[in-house]
C-alpha cells in the first residue's frame, strides 16, 4: 500500500509541473527543408568558386584528352610497356593536378558554406524550424517520403543571404 502511494504522490507532483514547463519553453517542433545546392549557388561568392572550377578544368582537361586513348589501350590489354609506364605517370600527374584544383575549391567554398549554415539557422529559428535538412538528401535516403510545400526554407534563404 505505502508503494501505491508513494507511486500516487509522485505521479500527481509530475502532473502538476508538466503544464509550467511547457509553459516555459517555446520549443520549435517544425522539420523544414533547402534546396542545399541552390543556396551556395545563390551566394553572392559562388562566382569566385565557378573561376576556380573554370580554371581547374582549363588544366585538367588536356590531361583527359592525353589520358584517354591511353586508358583504353590499357584497359584493352593492348598497350605497350612504354604506353603503360606513360599512362601511370600522366594519371598521376592528372590525380595530383586535381587534387590541387579541389584544395582550392574548398579554400574558397568553406567561408561560403559556413554562411549558407548560419543563414539556414537564423532564418530557421525566425521561423519555429527546429530541424532542417537537405531536400536532396532526405529524398534520396527515402527518409521523407512527403513534405509540404511549406516546409521548403531554400528561397527565405537565399533573401537572408543577399542581405
Amino acid at each position: 500500500m505505502k508503494r501505491f502511494s508513494l507511486f500516487a504522490l509522485l505521479a500527481a507532483g509530475l502532473t502538476l509541473l508538466t503544464p509550467q514547463l511547457a509553459q516555459n519553453k517555446n520549443v520549435a517542433t517544425r522539420i523544414g527543408f533547402v534546396d542545399a545546392n541552390a543556396l551556395v549557388q545563390a551566394h553572392p561568392d559562388y562566382k569566385k568558386v565557378q573561376e576556380v572550377q573554370a580554371q581547374a578544368k582549363k588544366e585538367l582537361s588536356p590531361l583527359e584528352e592525353r589520358l584517354k586513348p591511353l586508358d583504353q589501350k590499357v584497359r584493352a590489354g593492348q598497350a605497350t610497356a612504354k604506353e603503360r609506364q606513360d599512362y601511370e605517370a600522366l594519371a598521376k600527374s592528372y590525380q595530383d593536378t586535381l587534387k590541387k584544383w579541389q584544395e582550392r575549391q574548398d579554400a574558397v567554398l568553406k567561408p561560403i558554406l559556413e554562411e549558407v549554415d548560419q543563414a539556414i539557422a537564423k532564418v530557421a529559428k525566425a521561423q519555429g524550424f527546429a530541424v532542417v535538412m537537405s531536400r536532396q538528401v532526405a529524398a534520396q535516403s527515402g527518409l521523407v517520403v512527403y513534405a509540404d510545400d511549406d516546409t521548403d526554407l531554400t528561397q527565405a534563404v537565399i533573401r537572408e543571404l543577399k542581405r
